[in-house]
């Protein structure tokens, strides 16, 4: 038997497995609920980890596709006010001639102004510069988890955790070409769960007892989602300082919203200890959010009563998911793994904003939140070995195929990661981890019934992902 040599090891294979999930997921998965200290053999396990992943993603040649538009269409709206600027006016031309003749900026060109963008406001605008050679996307963020595991008796164990299972991040910046479709993004999830196990004997086979384990579990969720946008409207090509009420300056416009859902799990195991063999096959349901906030105009310098804030709603979800994990000794002292997960981000596709409002006109907008993805697939397989009593190392290699269909970022990845455990004492134990990962190139284009705000096309070449992690055991 070889039980006795692994005692540390199907922690820290875990913990690998985790890392690399976290670090690279698709869809908003970040390692969604963990319930691996739930398989425990301790009476009172508890775990407190953290997990950094730094992905150094850099979009390039961003091009705004509003934006030559939006320019045309002023121009041609202005062409019989400004006369001699003629039909084909450009942006330039239109603002030498105004230069040239104050008079005309006036109510006049102003109301032209405000009639023909605020319409195009309404579903997204104009934003300046209209291309960008590359932006640099910040989206470092960390992933908490705590988890309490009682074993009621020999055969019921229960665990409780919080975990930050689902979430975003993202920066672009100011002042580019993606600025009027977001500046910063974020959704961010807290998850209060409670998973229950009970084990029954099964056969007696030549390598050991089997046992089988049946699992449910019920999960509190709330979700936050934040983003803000660059000024709609930038009239400098048009020297004109004031539209609408309007000025032209760099103002942001927010967009938050909030909500809480409920979501179960029901999954079931098949062990054999004295090998460290585990099968598990997980179900997640999916958390369905109504989800309700505001959008900001203020920083768009709104005048028009009732478009300063404006209450706003969505109705999304974190889809159902399917995992499959397999662990077995196949040596003394080392340790296969290897898993495989569904998650059903397909229905994530163009969701709706309801009830956003233009601060230029104060007619109701066509907002929306545009992910399109497809459904998520992750693979895993790795080894562990047991160094000594106290030292144990894994290293994994995971696949994830991208989520993105037509729009975004998030395409195949591939992970490298790894981590040692170090026991100290029969009651704690140390863990350290980390992983590398490879975001494969691609391009983007705006989803067709989309946002017209986030009518950009960009490209990206090969990226590279960066992830740390520490955790600490203490039983009893």
């Amino acid at each position: 038997m070889i039980r006795g040599t692994l005692k540390s090891m199907v922690a820290v294979l875990a913990a690998s497995a985790a890392l690399a999930t976290a670090a690279q997921a698709g869809g908003f998965d970040r390692g969604g609920v963990n319930i691996d200290l739930l398989f425990s053999d301790k009476r009172i396990d508890t775990e407190l980890s953290a997990t950094y992943v730094s992905p150094q993603r850099t979009i390039n040649n961003v091009t705004r596709g509003t934006n030559e538009a939006t320019q045309a269409a002023v121009a041609q709206a202005l062409a019989p006010v400004v006369g001699a600027a003629g039909p084909a006016a450009t942006a330039a031309e239109i603002q030498a001639f105004i230069a040239a003749n104050p008079a005309v900026n006036g109510p006049v060109v102003q109301g032209v102004q405000t009639a023909v963008i605020g319409g195009i406001v309404g579903g997204g605008g104009n934003p300046n510069p209209a291309t960008s050679p590359s932006i640099a996307v910040d989206s470092d963020f960390v992933v908490p988890r705590l988890g309490l595991k009682v074993g009621v008796t020999d055969d019921l164990a229960c665990l409780g955790t919080y975990s930050e299972p689902f979430g975003a991040a993202a920066d672009y910046g100011t002042g580019n070409a993606y600025s009027a479709s977001t500046v910063a993004f974020s959704i961010e999830t807290r998850d209060l769960g409670l998973t229950c196990s009970y084990r029954f004997a099964g056969m007696q086979l030549g390598v050991g007892q089997s046992f089988f384990r049946i699992i449910g579990g019920v999960s509190y969720q709330e979700l936050d989602g934040f983003q803000s946008r660059q000024r709609f409207l930038d009239f400098a090509n048009l020297g004109v300082a004031a539209v609408g009420g309007v000025t032209n300056t760099s103002g942001l416009g927010t967009f938050t919203v909030g909500g809480d859902s409920v979501g179960y799990r029901l999954g079931a195991a098949f062990e054999i200890p004295d090998i460290a063999f585990r099968a598990l096959l997980m179900y997640s349901s999916k958390y369905e959010y109504d989800l309700s906030g505001n959008q900001n105009n203020t920083g768009f310098g709104a005048v028009i009563p009732g478009t300063g804030i404006v209450p706003i709603t969505m109705n999304t979800e974190i889809p159902q998911s399917l995992e499959f994990k397999v662990q077995s000794g196949i040596a003394a002292g080392t340790l296969a793994f290897g898993s495989i997960k569904w998650q059903q981000w397909s229905r994530l596709g163009i969701i709706p904003v309801n009830g956003g409002r233009s601060p230029v006109d104060g007619q109701p907008t066509s907002l929306s939140f545009d992910p399109v993805y497809r459904d998520g697939w992750t693979v895993t397989g790795g080894l562990g070995r047991q160094f000594n009593e106290s030292l144990s190392g894994s290293i994994a290699l995971t696949w994830d195929r991208g989520t993105s269909t037509t729009t975004g970022s998030q395409t195949d990845t591939w992970t490298v990661s790894g981590g040692v455990a170090h026991e100290f004492s029969e009651n704690a134990e140390l863990r350290v981890g980390g992983a590398i990962g490879l975001l494969t190139s691609g391009s983007s284009m705006p989803a067709p019934g989309g946002d017209a705000a986030n009518n950009v096309t960009y490209s990206f070449g090969n990226d590279v992902v960066y992830a740390l992690s520490g955790a600490l055991k203490v039983n009893f």
